[in-house]
């Protein structure tokens, strides 16, 4: 038995205002590539497949294009991440045919898909993003005195021991190796910056010990062999006593953060309930790079990569040197961030210098910041003008 492991996709993300739709249509591509290389008998899409709930048209034909051709190649699997709406990625779920299958609501958790060669059957749980004020209610399990379900507790980890109680119950009745997708924060991982956060109540994770357990004092079935995560976007595994649980990791860098990150995409073999995890390097059509130093340092030690690359860049100058977004774009083009941030005791003292700055001073500050270049003549005279207006408005 052959799986294809991946998740986050974030179809619709932008980097700093640079749409990365083309290049996402690039892994599109390769994955197709990939699953008709490797012809998996499921390929499992752990969530976040969307970058919001209300996706853009764009990346919804995107999306719908390359079912067309998975589909035709393999069995595809999806479940919602925290990124997306369930209800919108699981529209029409019950008119697909066989080989498209979307997991959305939280009520069928303990369901399994079975996957079934000639020789070998895999019962495959899928678990959408639990939103706990939600789920806390769909996966109570147990009732109070008169009957009545009591909920379970308000977090990450409370409703994914109920849903593994859940596979659990059913599990223990079924032959065969078991798998679990989910897209959760599981406790000890690495982190990047371009996660969003799902804490409630300050708490947002899952701790591994979860799933050897089954979320219960005694496990009633075998267990799991594997979890095929989604959420975070390192590549990253954890090996336990039980089931091995793995973050595929996103296809591409979302953040600065994943500048040097290898992503890769997971194939994991199973045989004689024996899982062996094997990963294949994902074709990166653009590179993330981050330089800190004084603007002549930046400008003159000039990396290869400086006019293709897409660049945060910090200018550790004392002082702002002047036209630095001109004289840092003419060599880096494609720099995307780029910041004054001289050393913190300048930091301190042009803090305390901002008193004795003109309210114009100021304005046009802040404007070059938020448009990530100086601003005009033309702008600095509507400034000027404008706080001129003010004032002769307030001495009337």
């Amino acid at each position: 038995m052959k799986l294809i492991h991946t998740a986050d996709w974030h179809l619709g993300r932008t980097l700093h205002k640079l749409s990365l739709e083309r290049f996402q249509e690039d892994f599109l591509d390769h994955i197709v590539e990939l699953t008709r290389f490797e012809e998996p008998d499921a390929l499992l899409l752990a969530g976040d497949v969307y970058d919001r709930a209300i996706a853009p048209t764009t990346s919804i034909r995107m999306f719908e294009d390359v079912l067309q051709r998975l589909t035709e190649l393999t069995r595809v699997i999806v479940i919602p991440g925290n990124h997306d709406s369930a209800t919108r990625l699981g529209f029409g779920s019950a008119l697909f045919r066989d080989n498209l299958q979307f997991f959305s609501q939280t009520s069928r958790v303990g369901e399994p898909i079975v996957v079934q060669t000639d020789s070998e059957l895999l019962n495959v749980y899928p678990v959408p993003f639990l939103e706990p004020d939600t789920a806390r209610l769909t996966l109570a399990d147990t009732v109070d005195d008169d009957g009545v379900l009591t909920k379970l507790t308000r977090s990450h980890q409370a409703v994914m021991e109920g849903a593994l109680r859940r596979i659990d119950s059913d599990l223990q009745n079924r032959k065969g190796p078991a798998i679990a997708m989910i897209h959760a924060f599981i406790a000890g991982s690495a982190t990047s910056d371009s996660e969003r956060d799902i804490s409630v109540g300050g708490a947002q994770s899952v701790t591994t010990e979860t799933f050897v357990t089954m979320g219960s004092e005694q496990r009633r079935s075998r267990g799991l062999s594997y979890v095929a995560a989604g959420h975070l976007h390192r590549p990253q595994q954890f090996e336990t006593d039980g089931p091995i649980i793995r973050y595929s990791g996103s296809p591409q860098p979302f953040s600065f953060s994943e500048a040097t990150d290898h992503k890769s995409t997971t194939v994991l073999t199973i045989e004689n309930e024996v899982v062996s995890v094997e990963t294949v390097d994902v074709p990166q059509p653009y590179s993330l790079h981050q330089r800190t130093g004084t603007i002549d340092e930046l400008i003159t030690d000039v990396p290869d990569w400086a006019k293709t690359g897409y660049a945060h860049l910090e200018i550790t100058d004392t002082v702002r040197p002047e036209h630095m977004y001109e004289r840092i774009k003419a060599v880096y083009p494609n720099a995307l961030l780029i910041r004054h941030t001289p050393p913190a005791s300048t930091q301190q003292a042009t803090y305390a210098q901002v008193d004795r700055k003109s309210p114009q001073d100021l304005a046009r500050e802040f404007f070059e910041l938020a448009l990530g270049r100086e601003v005009s003549n033309i702008e600095a005279d509507i400034i000027d003008k404008t706080w001129s207006q003010v004032l002769d408005e307030e001495v009337h």
